[in-house]
């Protein structure tokens, strides 16, 4: 289940309505509700524990257990794999034992095992099989681009490499022109409906510009990507990514 990664700490004041609302050693939080500032690393506060509190409660929810040892999977980007897997591994094993309440039923978890992937490489594994020649992986995330060079299923380290170029500084350029343009302060909720087809009540002008946008962003993606030497007339590109979750 996807939901957005914002976490706002409630203190002692308990929510009004139990939606997206967890309670973990005496205080409320809500998970869920809006996407999380950017941060340099996945392991410097509580957040990213709540968040996979969250994930679990909601998995074992469909299963109707409230007690249970999880094994848990964590992603990372390709480029910081080697350097932070053994942060967040320590991260989330240092406080196995977790007793909450998320949306008002109590969980009592015990966090056994924890892997850590690198995110755009666990994206493409189960095709790894059927993928001969040269590929390029785009993994366009939240904060940067990663780009993964494959040789027969098999990643080549040193013609993979990292692009400060991603969603949320996209979503602000577009943003900032739909200001211009028409004076209006669109919410990022709504250019993903947009971007992702889904309903909304947007005018056409807004749309065509949306799309205007991206297709540029993405085209001066492309063109970074033919200045650092890669040629994409002949090669294989999947593109991957989480435009963001919910």
């Amino acid at each position: 289940m996807l939901f957005d990664n914002g976490v706002y700490e409630m203190g002692k004041i308990e929510p009004s309505v139990k939606e997206h609302s967890l309670k973990y050693k005496r205080k409320y939080y809500k998970v869920g509700e809006g996407r999380a500032a950017i941060t340099e690393d996945k392991v410097s506060d509580e957040n990213a524990r709540l968040l996979a509190m969250v994930a679990v409660a909601n998995e074992l929810k469909i299963e109707g257990v409230r007690k249970a040892d999880v094994i848990l999977a964590a992603g990372l980007p390709f480029s910081d794999y080697g350097r932070e897997k053994k942060a967040v591994i320590d991260y989330y094993l240092r406080k196995p034992a977790l007793k909450y309440e998320s949306e008002g039923i109590h969980y009592d978890i015990t966090i056994r095992e924890v892997y850590v992937f690198p995110q755009c490489f666990a994206a493409i594994s189960p095709s790894l099989s059927n993928m001969e020649g040269d590929y390029l992986v785009i993994d366009i995330g939240s904060k940067t681009t990663d780009v993964l060079y494959l040789r027969n299923g098999i990643p080549v380290e040193s013609k993979s490499i990292t692009i400060e170029k991603a969603m949320v500084k996209w979503m602000k350029q577009v943003q900032g022109n739909l200001q211009i343009q028409f004076g209006k302060s669109i919410p990022e909720s709504e250019i993903l409906k947009m971007i992702l087809k889904q309903p909304n009540f947007l005018p056409k002008a807004y749309a065509n510009l949306i799309y205007d946008d991206m297709r540029e962003l993405l085209h001066s993606l492309e063109l970074e990507l033919e200045e650092r030497q890669y040629d994409l007339q002949y090669i294989n590109l999947i593109y991957v990514g989480e435009v963001r979750a919910q």
